[in-house]
């Protein structure tokens, strides 16, 4: 079969509103956060980033002088993502509820992908929700949110 590319158009971003109770003991499969219930994210214009990034280890040999490099401790990754503006919508009133509550909650998050192969469609993963933060423009501008996620859990991808 050859390879395709694939749109972001129809994608969808959904929120749980139940934060992982430990997200180390919770959130350890897929299977985590298949059974939960989530709720979409409205006017999600841009989902931004993310994906396992590891930093960058070196050691210098003083004998030769040559710089070797090694995977380090891993990220993975920071989404920052534009919505239109509207706590009408109740995925963007949990985004908004949670960057407004001082804790260290970790929310689960499912992304869906159309036309992509039929397992690889989902992606879920537990985020710190950051910031929330209204983006105004000029005259002619939408109304906008910059919101933050710090991805805190492996990257899942599977199926719906």
């Amino acid at each position: 079969m050859a390879s395709q590319a694939t749109g972001t158009l129809g994608a969808t971003l959904s929120v749980s509103a139940t934060p992982l109770v430990d997200v180390f003991a919770s959130a350890d499969n897929i299977n985590d956060f298949q059974s939960l219930i989530y709720v979409a994210v409205g006017l999600v214009e841009n989902l931004g980033e993310f994906g396992r990034t590891y930093q960058l280890v070196t050691f210098v040999s003083i004998s030769d002088a040559r710089t070797l490099k090694l995977k380090g401790p891993y990220d993975d990754g920071t989404m920052q993502m534009t919505v239109a503006y509207d706590l009408s919508d109740a995925g963007q009133t949990i985004l908004f509820n949670a960057v407004n509550t001082v804790d260290q909650n970790t929310y689960p998050f499912k992304i869906v992908f159309v036309g992509t192969n039929a397992y690889f469609d989902t992606v879920y993963f537990g985020a710190k929700i950051m910031s929330y933060r209204i983006q105004a423009g000029a005259a002619n501008s939408v109304l906008r949110a910059l919101v933050q996620l710090d991805v805190n859990t492996q990257v899942y991808v599977g199926d719906v």
